[in-house]
């Protein structure tokens, strides 16, 4: 099994590294991929809850909003998803089924979940958008800057609060949902988020307090975000969301802290 998780992990670094480099189709496409293959890891995890989502509208409206993404246009897509759930409000409306509010709801849920986070990761690397963005300095390629530090400050946070929670762990901070989650964790990986932020900076020369206000951000996004995805696979009575990653789980399970991470990391960059 270890065996398996550092080839899986070396393997997905490498092809990190080389999308995130290049940019373009490349990375938009393989964020996009990831994207479907988590929506439908969501969908698996709720019907073993006995909620059947709405599949019609489901895989169309995620592959009509990451096209518009990988196409650059942002403001198509916003108004997409604006419409979308426009649409489920009068078809829920005119529809004769009394539980139907319950499958929209779960699937609005579960769309904006990894929708959202997947979409944050396509716009921190689009050097484009950073010429709205309120920045003290912006470095030349800034998505490949920004979006490094918010990967690296994410799995610092999981680093950290791993050893942290193994020396020092005590005190238990949802053992029903995560046995494990100490708050001893929790702090060790925030303090690790914020020197990793503030060590990326000076090497990279962006901007010390965003390196600092970024690593404080995800050092609690993250975990809530590694929470939040337990919690469902709890619920739902599942180890893994997903097979995709030998050794690692699904997509969900990888990306947990990110979904949560990357947009709050966005709208940070925004205001």
């Amino acid at each position: 099994m270890l065996k398996t998780r550092v080839i899986t992990a070396i393997v997905g670094i490498c092809i990190a590294i080389g999308a995130i480099t290049y940019g373009g189709l490349l990375y938009n496409g393989l964020v996009a991929l990831l994207t479907i293959v988590g929506w439908r890891e969501f969908l698996v995890m709720m019907k073993r809850r006995k909620i059947e989502l709405p599949y019609v509208w489901g895989y169309p409206a995620v592959i009509m909003v990451m096209g518009c993404l990988l196409a650059g246009a942002y403001t198509t897509a916003l108004t997409a998803v604006v419409v979308l759930y426009l649409l489920l409000g009068v078809y829920y409306t005119f529809s004769a089924r009394s539980n139907e509010l319950t499958a929209i709801a779960y699937g609005c849920l579960g769309f904006t979940y990894t929708v959202s986070g997947m979409a944050a990761l396509i716009l921190l690397r689009d050097h484009t958008v950073y010429e709205v963005f309120r920045l003290s300095f912006i470095p030349t390629s800034p998505g490949v800057y920004y979006l490094w530090l918010l990967l690296l400050c994410t799995w610092a946070s999981d680093t950290f609060a791993y050893f942290a929670g193994r020396l020092w762990g005590k005190r238990k901070i949802v053992p029903r949902i995560s046995p494990n989650k100490t708050l001893e964790g929790f702090i060790g990986g925030f303090i690790g988020c914020i020197c990793t932020g503030l060590l990326y900076a000076f090497i990279a020369g962006i901007a010390v307090h965003d390196g600092i206000a970024i690593g404080a951000l995800v050092g609690v996004a993250a975990p809530l975000g590694d929470l939040f995805e337990s919690k469902l696979k709890r619920d739902s009575g599942v180890k893994d969301s997903g097979v995709l990653l030998p050794g690692h789980g699904g997509v969900l399970d990888r990306f947990d802290s990110l979904l949560f991470a990357a947009p709050l990391t966005l709208v940070y960059l925004l205001v």
